[in-house]
């Protein structure tokens, strides 16, 4: 479990008003639109600004070890924080959101198990070994006692290329997060996977060039109104 991230809101209250900054945030792809809203928000309450980097976790890793500038990294799953701590590269880890998955089939009706069960075309699944969403994806298969050989997968690099194969129509189906689904107005053409059939997918934060502006964004983050925009994008929310 990540840890509330207490000390960045203790500075808040001590510190004296600091001028405007730019603070430069890795997201994981699935998160990338909610992020956005939240920087708008936050920009205008605080005047700090918000510069966003996307893509997989695992390809914002390997850009973070080669020492790409950025002030914060909001992953989509628990272990790529978790290892930056253990390499130096970061510290006060945060829990921030919990992902949750779903079946996309565009146009509808919305699929089920059973609709995946005896699909034979194309399933969009982001890569299993960069993107959590991918691996959740494929443990919903394991779970289900489902082949991937059985359908013509395609691999998108990311959980957003995953979603473009749908959205092109060059896959019929696709796994692709849950809260993408409902910022896109599109939930009804979609199950939600149960819980149960993926370990959970708990995407933390973790801050990599610590300052008053970063650990301002923190704060907000954990705070009333950024809980009400992570919940209201299709997020589950962090105990506490």
């Amino acid at each position: 479990m990540g840890r509330r991230y207490g000390w960045g809101l203790a500075l808040l209250l001590v510190m004296p008003a600091v001028q405007a900054d730019d603070i430069k945030v890795a997201v994981a792809a699935n998160f990338k639109g909610t992020l956005s809203k939240i920087a708008e928000a936050f920009q205008a309450e605080t005047g700090h600004s918000v510069t966003i980097s996307s893509a997989a976790t695992g390809v914002l890793y390997t850009q973070i070890r080669h020492g790409a500038p950025f002030d914060l990294f909001l992953s989509a799953d628990a272990a790529t924080p978790q290892k930056l701590e253990r390499e130096g590269k970061g510290l006060g880890r945060f829990t921030y959101a919990y992902g949750k998955l779903g079946l996309w089939r565009r146009g509808g009706p919305a699929p089920d198990e059973a609709a995946l069960r005896a699909w034979r075309g194309n399933l969009a699944i982001a890569n299993a070994r960069t993107a959590p969403y991918g691996a959740a994806a494929m443990a919903t298969l394991a779970h289900l006692k489902i082949a991937p050989q059985q359908f013509r997968v395609l691999t998108g690099s990311n959980i957003g290329q995953t979603w473009q194969f749908v959205e092109s129509g060059n896959a019929e189906y696709g796994f692709v997060a849950w809260a993408n689904l409902v910022e896109a107005g599109k939930s009804a053409e979609a199950w939600e996977v149960p819980a149960a059939f993926y370990p959970p997918i708990e995407q933390q934060g973790v801050v990599l060039k610590p300052g008053p502006a970063t650990e301002a964004l923190v704060a907000w983050l954990q705070g009333e109104k950024g809980h009400a925009l992570i919940a209201a994008a299709g997020y589950g929310l962090p105990a506490g």
